[in-house]
């Protein structure tokens, strides 16, 4: 199948499992590749994603499951005529249900399959069973039509439910593949939230991680740009989940579920 256009959606019920942290890495990492990408935040409460990326993203406020489906369905108009080459939905909590409802409903799967496009979904197993249902109940409604990304976040995951489950081997089957989020000291992580408090509004990775544009002081700066060197080779090793066919870096080769990629080791640049 030949893929024009990618659309990444994290649609899970649970909240403060990594997901707004985990796209901010991989707006990043397109940036860095020159692809450009579109957005949708559909977080009624805080619009984190809208507000690092006024100029690419546009706000979605979800109701009630008609005023969804209305919403919904002005998303995926919109972002079915677009030419950006990568589109990003960055969804709010307990929204899964609702998604799931409109993508069927409307028969969105459908129609981006008539178009070429492929949808990514981003999934976020944690050591709970409610984590591990949900994640179940995504894969089982949307089967082959979609790929998927498992994302471990060590940070919120203190046990490991979903490694050599049934799931994990049914998602392998289908092609399933894994990325592990690096763990931020709470110094950085308290020190962004301060510096976008001061400059009154969303700073995005690459600007924290930027030591000339002095949101950081130059350690907590350099732990971002590691962050980020560590999740960039991550996405290029799965960059054929990521982009279109023709975007896709002829060289690279993606790890399974089952075999993770090895943390890499830490390349900082400081700047001058």
């Amino acid at each position: 199948m030949n893929i024009t256009q990618r659309i990444h959606l994290n649609p899970q019920s649970k909240g403060n499992l990594g997901k707004s942290f985990e796209a901010e890495f991989r707006t990043a990492w397109l940036d860095r590749l020159g692809i450009a990408w579109t957005g949708s935040d559909l977080d009624d409460r805080h619009h984190t994603f809208a507000s690092r990326h006024p100029e690419a993203v546009r706000s979605y406020p979800l109701g009630n499951q008609q005023e969804s489906k209305t919403e919904l369905l002005r998303l995926f108009r919109r972002v079915l005529k677009d030419t950006a080459p990568v589109h990003i939905i960055d969804t709010r909590a307990q929204a899964d249900a609702l998604i799931l409802s409109a993508l069927e409903e409307l028969q969105v799967m459908e129609a981006c399959a008539e178009q070429g496009v492929r949808l990514t979904f981003f999934l976020f197993p944690t050591d709970d069973t409610e984590s591990m249902t949900n994640v179940g109940h995504l894969f089982l409604r949307a089967g082959d039509r979609a790929d998927y990304i498992v994302v471990h976040n060590p940070a919120k995951a203190r046990g490991d439910l979903f490694r050599g489950s049934q799931l994990e081997n049914e998602m392998i089957a289908f092609g399933a593949h894994s990325i592990s989020l690096p763990t931020l000291t709470p110094t950085t992580l308290l020190a962004a939230e301060k510096a976008e408090a001061i400059a009154k509004r969303g700073l995005c990775f690459a600007e924290l991680s930027r030591v000339d544009a002095g949101h950081l002081e130059r350690l907590l700066a350099g732990e971002m740009q590691w962050a980020m060197m560590r999740m960039f080779q991550q996405y290029d090793a799965i960059a054929n989940l990521l982009l279109p066919t023709a975007l896709i870096p002829k060289h690279k080769s993606a790890p399974t579920v089952a075999s993770p990629v090895a943390e890499p080791s830490p390349e900082l640049n400081f700047g001058d």
